[in-house]
């Protein structure tokens, strides 16, 4: 059988992700991620047994959450240290908000393929939709994170990238018989920008960050814990 990780929040879109993933026919393994600046994580756990108890243990594992806090401070670390003024030279004009999900992106990307290798997967999944309105999840960004996993010979999929509303994200869920109500655990950190702000010059310099900051320091964190041989629970 084919298998795929799913990062699972528990939300709406990570649920009709993980279903879709089912509905093609792979076994998927859930693994929930905490930075340790949300709250409610233990809610996850309700909406595992959900699936489960309709589609069977032998199709979901839900490998539990990973603590990933260490990998997100090496990403903020010296970033919330610089000053104005170079930030906007070397990157452009950012948003703290869309920083911090940057790196918490990238924090689980990295736990991701941490996994996938101890797992031997080669498909991760993500939630991401681009109507969310979220920086990292506008397509530019997608496709970059799309490229980092293929260095690692991962396939990365958006399955619900497209889908352009709450209620037609609730609607591909009543079409396949799920309540689409959640506990979703709440990051205090991540905050969407309004539509009238998401534009060119924010997304370049998100994109400058990635480029020319954290896409380094991950790489460089994968590569330590290939070195150390980490064991099964790298957390």
């Amino acid at each position: 059988m084919k298998e795929a990780l799913i990062l699972f929040s528990g939300g709406k879109d990570s649920l009709l992700s993980t279903i879709k993933y089912l509905d093609y026919g792979y076994k998927v393994y859930l693994v929930t991620y905490d930075n340790s600046c949300g709250i409610g994580i233990k809610n996850v756990k309700s909406t595992v047994n959900r699936l489960i108890k309709k589609y069977g243990n032998d199709r979901i594992e839900f490998i539990g959450t990973k603590d990933i806090s260490a990998i997100f401070r090496n990403f903020i670390v010296p970033f919330y240290n610089y000053k104005f003024d170079y930030v906007i030279k070397k990157f452009g004009i950012i948003s703290i908000s869309q920083f911090n999900c940057l790196a918490c992106r990238m924090a689980m990307y990295v736990a991701s393929i941490i996994i996938c290798k101890q797992k031997n997967i080669s498909v991760v999944v993500d939630g991401a939709r681009i109507s969310q309105l979220f920086v990292i999840e506008q397509e530019v960004m997608l496709n970059k994170f799309i490229a980092f996993f293929k260095k690692y010979n991962l396939t990365m999929d958006y399955p619900v990238k497209n889908i352009d509303s709450d209620w037609n994200l609730k609607n591909e869920l009543l079409i396949r018989g799920i309540i689409p109500k959640t506990i979703e655990p709440q990051c205090l950190l991540g905050c969407p920008i309004s539509k009238d702000n998401i534009n060119e010059e924010l997304i370049n310099s998100i994109c400058n960050v990635y480029d020319r900051y954290l896409k380094e320091k991950a790489i460089k964190v994968i590569e330590d814990y290939n070195n150390i041989n980490i064991c099964e629970e790298f957390i």
